[in-house]
């Protein structure tokens, strides 16, 4: 007969049952713990490197380049964009240099500020200030400067390169002082090249005006001219255009308004990152150039194999992306392999085209059709999607290192190669 004080002899099952259940729930909150540990918190004790940003350069790319570059069509309903530069006075570092074709002239108190042809060191300031056709005395001083440089130059020509002079056109700009405490200017490197210098520069504000102008290096705006554009109406639309002869552009509230519809680079760079997700390319694309030979020669090349990727990279991004497989191309460097904005035009309308063989989908829903069928181009005018998307790609592997340092120059500040050959071991 069994005592009431007796269990059931499935008792102990279920008394061990739970017990897993409980350890089972403990370990997994260890392994959560320890997980967020690692990714999160140890490595800033490894290697700090890893977790901040790597040089000035790439901060003030971020924090100095892409909030003040403004992109928007070149004009209402056209394809072609136009990249402004805002510039703030005691902020924006400005350098007026002269060229080969290029001279500058300037009221005496203003001359200081302009680096000279033969001057080997690069005159920076953060004061605000602009070029423009000379005007007033300063269009006298300009065409005598011009009959000097076309004498100079006829004088070092010898009688059989005479048919040469007619080719030699001398641009010649005034800088003034617009008196203003910010302004526009027009980017014409199309927004891909930035101006960088590490060396032979001086900053001549009379005092520190910013903290990055204290870096070893700097990014700068070279020789701007002011933005001015003009309005014209066709039928009951309001139209504008670039026009060196307009009127300037009155403030930022004006620059990104539905009118002009300029945006930073900055936005479009997290709108893309976004556009990048939601068509789901994360699918299809890795973002990562792993230490093995087969990623750092395919992404760079056998001379200058592509640096691995590393967690500062990534420090300014938003979304984090699996990369479930390699169906596609990695794109951690694809900022250097494919900068080319028409290469991407031609890639997105049809892949199979621009890369043979291509199993990627058309993505023509980031192209808008010409209503009055006026384009040259078979491939539609790309809209606010495609800039988008396009100026996020164009962050992948750009923005590693100074391009004075850039491992595809040969420089390799990370010692890709001796990663790869095993002399140098990660940290």
């Amino acid at each position: 007969m069994t005592k009431e004080t007796d269990q059931p002899p499935h008792s102990h099952f279920v008394h061990k049952l739970d017990r897993s259940a409980i350890l089972m729930i403990v370990g997994i909150i260890l392994l959560f713990s320890t997980a967020i540990i690692v990714t999160l918190v140890a490595p800033r004790y490894v290697d700090s490197t890893w977790t901040s940003p790597s040089s000035p350069y790439q901060v003030q790319m971020y924090e100095i380049e892409d909030p003040y570059l403004y992109i928007s069509s070149a004009s209402s309903g056209g394809q072609d964009l136009q990249y402004v530069n805002h510039l703030m006075q005691d902020f924006t570092l400005l350098a007026f240099k002269e060229s080969d074709n290029l001279r500058l002239v300037a009221p005496p108190e203003l001359e200081k500020f302009i680096t000279r042809h033969q001057d080997n060191k690069l005159k920076l300031t953060s004061r605000l200030l602009l070029l423009r056709e000379p005007e007033e005395e300063m269009e006298k001083q300009a065409h005598t400067l011009r009959q000097q440089l076309q004498q100079e130059w006829q004088n070092q020509t010898d009688a059989q390169n005479q048919h040469r002079l007619e080719k030699i056109r001398y641009q010649i700009l005034e800088l003034y002082d617009p008196q203003v405490p910010e302004a526009f200017s027009l980017n014409t490197s199309g927004g891909i090249l930035q101006n960088w210098v590490d060396k032979d520069f001086i900053i001549l504000d009379e005092e520190v005006k910013h903290p990055y102008h204290q870096d070893y290096g700097v990014i700068y705006v070279q020789n701007p001219q002011e933005f001015r554009i003009s309005s014209s109406r066709l039928g009951q639309e309001e139209r504008w255009r670039y026009d060196p002869a307009g009127r300037p552009v009155k403030g930022l509230n004006e620059l990104k308004s539905p009118a002009l519809g300029f945006h930073s680079r900055q936005e479009l760079i997290y709108l893309g990152e976004h556009i990048y997700a939601i068509e789901g390319c994360w699918y299809c694309h890795t973002d990562q150039t792993r230490t093995l030979v087969q990623d750092t020669v395919l992404n760079g090349s056998d001379s200058y194999p592509a640096p691995p990727s590393s967690a500062n990279e990534y420090i300014y991004q938003k979304i984090t992306f699996p990369g479930t497989r390699r169906i596609g191309p990695d794109i951690s460097r694809v900022g250097i392999k494919r900068p080319s904005r028409d290469w991407h035009k031609a890639h997105f309308w049809a892949p199979k085209t621009a890369s043979v063989g291509s199993i990627m989908p058309a993505f023509q829903h980031f192209f808008d059709d010409d209503p009055r069928g006026t384009g040259k181009s078979t491939i539609g005018i790309p809209n606010h999607r495609f800039e988008a998307i396009y100026q996020y790609l164009m962050t992948k592997g750009t923005r590693i290192t100074p391009p004075t340092q850039a491992w595809w120059l040969g420089k390799d500040p990370i010692q890709t190669k001796e990663i790869i050959e095993g002399q140098r071991k990660l940290k």
